[in-house]
């Protein structure tokens, strides 16, 4: 289930329509909200934080939903590691994403060692 997925769920379970998001975000049109909720693109931060009070939910519960996301796209399935980083309350989502990058420069330099030493 992609990003986008996950926002549609919350929004219909909550019956919060395309438009109304669509009109607090700005938007004439729902377009912009369909491409999010079809997994075409992830909004600017600016965005989701709107979207996170149209749908009534902090914005920590959004920060946990890009981190699950950012978790699938890197293949990260450790759930040490995963609750390890979303559990620490005075790191701010920035230096997790921070973290992440990281932590896939890692898994890139692991992956091009093993295929050299093959």
């Amino acid at each position: 289930m992609g990003f986008g997925d996950k926002l549609r769920a919350i929004r219909l379970s909550k019956g919060v329509t395309q438009e109304k998001i669509a009109e607090k975000l700005g938007y004439t049109t729902n377009s912009y909200v369909s491409s999010v909720e079809n997994n075409k693109f992830i909004p600017a931060e600016d965005k989701l934080k709107i979207w996170a009070q149209v749908l009534e939910m902090p914005w920590e519960e959004m920060q946990s939903l890009l981190l699950d996301h950012e978790f699938e796209e890197l293949g990260i399935s450790d759930p040490g590691f995963q609750m390890m980083l979303k559990d620490v309350p005075s790191m701010t989502y920035e230096e997790k994403r921070s973290i992440l990058g990281a932590y896939q420069a890692v898994l890139l330099a692991r992956a091009k060692k093993l295929e050299k030493d093959d």
